[in-house]
């Protein structure tokens, strides 16, 4: 059976790879194809092609946008856009802005606490690519402030911990139709992750599904197989349409492994061909 991988990270946002490593890492794992979906930024997708087009493996090009509803955070996941789109391009310059603001305000409140940052050190250490707190919290653990990654949000970068700093919020609504827009098929990532009950995720995937959602993550590294089980039903119930992906992220997410999650992920090829159906 081909397997391939919807969801991975590279270095152009929070993975420890570049995309060109990622992809062959894909090819070496046996994956037949591999969608890179770095957070808000498309600015990967170039080198991984190449390095595509060079092993023969399939790259799905996408991205993972961070979007709020009704104070819960929900990312939406694209796949086959077209980066070059001139107002998806316009939206990601947008959103990388708003998230350049975000970063220098939390570097202001780490130097304030004595931490020996700056803009260009983290992006020294981490690459040129889009920064989250996984980043931060990776430089943290690297100049020694923390002992661990989830010291770092535990006690400095969660939600109202001191260090964090609320971002603009775009809506669910805004990534589906930006993703559409973009020739992209919409799909809601990881939906257990958000530990809602099953009415109040349902309620959600109600309303995506009425602003244009075509498909959600039935398949993902710490699902179980009574999550799959429901998801696939709750897909079916909305005539949505199952993805499926690692989240792999490298060292950032030791216990990650492409293309497998924990151990138990399978995500065949024909995934990929009834999304472009």
């Amino acid at each position: 059976m081909d397997r391939i991988d919807l969801h991975t990270h590279s270095t152009a946002s929070d993975g420890s790879m570049t995309p060109s490593e990622l992809v062959h890492h894909a090819a070496s794992c046996g994956l037949r194809a591999v969608a890179l979906t770095d957070h808000d930024t498309t600015v990967g997708l170039t080198e991984a092609q190449q390095a595509a087009n060079e092993i023969g493996i399939e790259l799905v090009h996408g991205v993972e946008l961070a979007t709020w509803l009704d104070k819960t955070e929900f990312h939406i996941v694209g796949l086959d856009i077209n980066e070059n789109n001139p107002h998806f391009q316009t939206a990601m310059a947008r959103m990388q802005q708003i998230r350049e603001d975000r970063n220098n305000q939390m570097v202001a409140r780490m130097q304030a606490a004595g931490v020996d940052i700056t803009l260009e050190k983290l992006h020294a250490k981490e690459g040129i690519g889009v920064l989250t707190r996984a980043n931060f919290a990776g430089y943290l653990l690297s100049v020694g402030f923390v002992k661990s990654i989830k010291e770092a949000f535990d006690r400095y970068l969660g939600d109202g911990k001191p260090f964090y700093i609320p971002r603009t919020k775009t809506s669910p609504k805004e990534a589906i139709e930006l993703i559409k827009q973009a020739d992209g098929i919409p799909v809601l990532a990881h939906p257990m992750l958000y530990k809602l009950g099953k009415n109040t995720l349902e309620k959600y995937v109600r309303m995506m599904t009425d602003w244009g959602l075509e498909a959600m993550e039935v398949y993902y590294s710490t699902n179980t197989p009574s999550d799959d089980l429901y998801l696939s039903h709750l897909a079916n119930h909305y005539h949505l349409k199952y993805s499926g992906g690692s989240d792999f992220h490298g060292t950032y997410k030791p216990h990650i492994q492409i293309g497998t999650g924990k151990g138990r992920l399978v995500v065949p090829y024909d995934i990929l061909e009834k999304l472009r159906a």
